[in-house]
This record gives structure tokens, C-alpha cells and sequence, in this order.
């Protein structure tokens, strides 16, 4: 089974119908399901895609979500190394990268469980050797 990291970008497009992604992301999530794709999010990310409908769509979106996400996806705990290796990224990435530290410690997980596909937007995920998943 394939194992796909879940990123921000890509769950606030599929939970927002206003999002310029939307279709897209309905369309790749329906892909995941039909390929019974592992689909893992880190808890960092599961707080910040939380934050993020809660400040833009609102607390019904937001408990949406959180329901989903706790029964549908394989919550991934961040690990000490994972964040030590995030930091080294930061440190080295340049400024057209310009990573945030969510995204370096989601890339940093994903090259511990050996994950190659990102559910995401956000190219940045790409430019660091991810797939981008696609309908």
C-alpha cells in the first residue's frame, strides 16, 4: 500500500469549496481512495491545517475536519530527529526555497517513513525530491 504525507494546502482545498483548488483536490483525494493509499499527517500539520480552517472557514469546518482527520488518516507523531533534521534543512535550504518549519518537519518525516508522495499544493514539496499527487 502506498503511503501519502498529507499536507496543509492540500486538506484546507478540500475542505474549502471557495478554494481555487477545490476540484482538484476532490479529485485527488478520490485518486487516494481508489488506490487505498496509506494517508499519513503529521500532528504538526494536523494543528496547523486545524488553525487554519478555524481562522478562515470557521469552528463547524474546523471540528469537520478534526473528525475526518482522527478517523480517516494515520496521525504521525513528530520525532526529536525529525525536528533536529528540520532545523539542518532550514539552515542550509536557500532563499527560493524559503521552507517553512511545518513543511521541514513534514519533509523530514516523510524521508524517515520512506514516503515519495505529498498530498499538496505547495511546490516547495516537489523541489525536495516529493511527488505531488495527482488525480
Amino acid at each position: 500500500m502506498d503511503k501519502v504525507l498529507l499536507d496543509t494546502s492540500g486538506l484546507f482545498a478540500l475542505f474549502n469549496p471557495d478554494d481555487v483548488y477545490h476540484k482538484q483536490s476532490l479529485k485527488i483525494n478520490n485518486s487516494l481512495i481508489h488506490r487505498q493509499a496509506s494517508l499519513i499527517l503529521p500532528n504538526f500539520l494536523l494543528a496547523e491545517t486545524h488553525t487554519i480552517i478555524n481562522k478562515r472557514l470557521g469552528s463547524r469546518p474546523a471540528r469537520e475536519f478534526l473528525n475526518a482527520a482522527l478517523l480517516d488518516f494515520q496521525i504521525e507523531r513528530i520525532t526529536i530527529e525529525d525536528e533536529w533534521a528540520a532545523h539542518a534543512m532550514l539552515q542550509t535550504t536557500s532563499r527560493q526555497r524559503s521552507l517553512s518549519y511545518f513543511d521541514a518537519v513534514a519533509i523530514a518525516l516523510a524521508e524517515r517513513l520512506g514516503i515519495h508522495e505529498v498530498f499538496s499544493f505547495d511546490r516547495h514539496f516537489h523541489m525536495m525530491g516529493l511527488k505531488l499527487s495527482e488525480p
